[in-house]
């Protein structure tokens, strides 16, 4: 019986040791993986800078680095959990983290912008993203991952022929074990996930490390590391609530506007309807003569040009570079501007709009003036949720290249062509009954350039990519082309129609020192037309925010306004252009980097504006409830 005893004990003993060392070895597995991923992380997100990467580690950010590698910890424990080994949650958690740092790369190197959390939601297009990225760093990481994997089933079949494969003993303790930490981890993970929540545990332990910058999320990025840059984009808010929000507040703007509206309207006659409104937002437009430091080989827009001598004219200024079209269409369709968002919400349409039940548009306005209101993208429906978001803002047909009769396109360029576009607009002109609200988002001039023209027409020097560079003025060329024969048609139809007609931003391949040279309110301006067939007029508009659009057509029309265009008419008079960190008051090219700068009239307003755009995103809808948005 003595010898039985013991042998249990001996039994007993050996479990509770083989558990103990397997949960040591996960640990200590765990624990490389997360410090050399987070490492990898920051390497990635500094254009592989290793010693950016060390000293924020080991030097600068210590704390914000350690926090970072615990959540990659507990991703790890979570997985191992879930998975039972180990070795293969270490292989899934460096996978990721090198995907996720060379999109990182990428991302920061065409946009300058580091990788959030609603860029998740493009997954789907992840063969057009693909085709954004460099084909030499596309085999290099396919290779990387074909041997990585290769090695891991190497090992998995010798260790398997040799039954040395580890298997977890299993008892009631080992799956108890692996039941908690996966409760636990699970907890945590989610936990960290509501990091903008207020009281969480998570943000206060960054906030007493991290520096905060609302204004730039690449130095967010920065200073507080890939996660806790992350993290900070997580669930936020769309804006920050003003102090003295309330009801009796939003009614005495609603009521102060409705007079301003009066006034206006006196002069004006009924409200808009016999007026076609195209919107014409052309894909990475730019004119590239305004950019010093560059030499072309000649003129790529000159009919686009003679135009801007004949029709109402000037420059936008637009919030991304590089990218961000969908937040540039965002303004000004809604007439809410990206500024007072909060700094954690960069992408509208993924992480507003598509949330919310109604939000006041020139959509929806114009709907009410028995508008057809018709969106064309020639794309498909995916990109930015376009598909729920036209709805959501009211557009009643989506033409796309699914259901587009137009669908030519120019040499190798993958693009539907800007003129099929325009052949689009046309035809749904010609269907329709009603005067037509058209909102076209091209996409001739996406990126990437190179190969699209196998034989362009120019060449540049000192853009920082001469290939890109002259498959993007061939492509100028073709845009100038179309838009003079689209405009040429405009001007022979019956029906009087305005086009507003705009580059969302410039292209990313500019270099370093064209970028410096020029600062950042050169690198944010795009041209911008504003044509009429029925008025002639060719003032110069100067540099303006796409938000006031519907300011000018309203003036070109003769056609009354709600309380809410009476109000950014007042805005547009004081600070016509506006973005984060970008401010341009009235008749000055001079930037001003924060509103505390602003003339204490613009500050008013501005505080008017962030009154009226909280209480439609985040607030009570007082305003829409009396008829801010309505003649």
């Amino acid at each position: 019986m003595r010898k039985i005893k013991k042998k249990k004990k001996w039994a007993f003993s050996y479990k509770t040791q083989t558990i103990l060392t397997g949960c040591l070895k996960t640990i200590l597995v765990g624990l490389v993986m997360s410090i050399a991923g987070n490492f990898l992380l920051q390497f990635f997100q500094n254009q592989y800078s290793f010693s950016l990467a060390m000293n924020f580690a080991f030097n600068w950010h210590t704390e914000l680095f350690l926090f970072g590698a615990f959540l990659l910890f507990v991703l790890y424990i979570w997985m191992t959990a879930l998975f039972g080994s180990r070795w293969l949650s270490a292989l899934i958690l460096l996978l990721g983290v090198l995907v996720i740092g060379v999109t990182t790369q990428q991302k920061m190197a065409l946009r300058g912008e580091p990788l959030y959390p609603s860029d998740f939601s493009m997954i789907r297009e992840l063969p057009f993203l693909i085709r954004m990225i460099d084909s030499k760093l596309i085999l290099a990481m396919g290779i990387f991952f074909l041997c990585l994997v290769s090695i891991a089933v190497f090992i998995l079949v010798r260790k398997k022929r040799k039954n040395q494969w580890e298997r977890p003993v299993q008892t009631k303790a080992s799956w108890l074990i692996r039941g908690s930490t996966f409760l636990v981890a699970s907890f945590i993970l989610f936990y960290s996930s509501c990091f903008n929540q207020t009281g969480n545990v998570f943000k206060a332990a960054y906030d007493r490390y991290a520096y905060w910058i609302p204004y730039s999320q690449q130095m967010n990025y920065y200073n507080n590391g890939f996660i806790g840059g992350f993290l900070y984009n997580l669930g936020i808010n769309a804006m920050t609530k003003p102090i003295n929000y309330s009801k009796q507040q939003v009614a005495d703007i609603v009521h102060k506007y409705e007079e301003k509206a009066a006034e206006i309207n006196e002069s004006r006659k009924a409200a808009l309807n016999d007026v076609n409104i195209i919107y014409v937002m052309n894909e990475s437009f730019s004119d590239p003569l305004d950019l010093e430091g560059i030499t072309l080989s000649k003129d790529p827009i000159p009919k686009i040009r003679e135009l801007e001598k004949t029709t109402l004219s000037g420059k936008i200024l637009s919030q991304g570079y590089g990218g961000g079209t969908a937040n540039i269409e965002f303004e000004a369709l809604t007439g809410l501007s990206m500024e007072p968002m909060a700094a954690s919400l960069t992408t509208p349409y993924t992480q507003l709009v598509s949330r919310m039940s109604k939000l006041p548009s020139i959509v929806s306005y114009l709907n009410q003036q028995n508008y057809a209101t018709t969106a064309i993208h020639p794309y498909n429906t995916t990109m930015y949720k376009r598909n729920e978001v036209y709805q959501k803002l009211g557009f009643k047909t989506f033409l796309n290249e699914t259901n587009m009769e137009f669908v030519e396109k120019n040499d190798r360029n993958p693009y539907i062509s800007d003129q099929s576009a325009y052949h689009e607009v046309l035809k749904q002109m010609k269907h329709t009954k009603e005067s037509d609200f058209i909102h076209l988002v091209s996409m001739q001039n996406h990126m990437s350039y190179s190969g699209k023209y196998p034989n362009t027409d120019f060449s540049a020097q000192g853009t920082g990519n001469a290939k890109e560079a002259a498959n993007y003025l061939q492509d100028l060329k073709y845009s100038d082309d179309a838009l003079d024969d689209f405009l040429t048609t405009i001007e022979q139809l019956p029906e009087k129609t305005i086009v507003v007609f705009w580059g969302d931003h410039l292209p990313s391949f500019y270099s370093e020192s064209i970028v410096e040279t020029n600062g950042s309110l050169k690198m944010h301006q795009t041209p911008l037309l504003i044509y009429s067939n029925f008025s002639v007029n060719d003032d110069t508009l100067g540099t303006i925010s796409p938000i006031y659009f519907m300011n000018h057509i309203l003036t070109i029309a003769n056609a009354q306004v709600t309380p809410f265009y009476a109000f950014l008419m007042e805005l547009e008079e004081g600070l016509p252009a506006f973005e984060k960190g970008l401010y341009l008051e009235n008749n000055t090219e001079t930037i001003i980097t924060e509103r505390k700068d602003l003339s204490k009239e613009t500050q008013d307003l501005l505080n008017v504006y962030d009154m009226i755009q909280y209480d439609v995103t985040a607030g009570e809808n007082y305003s829409q409830v009396l008829n801010f948005f309505e003649n």
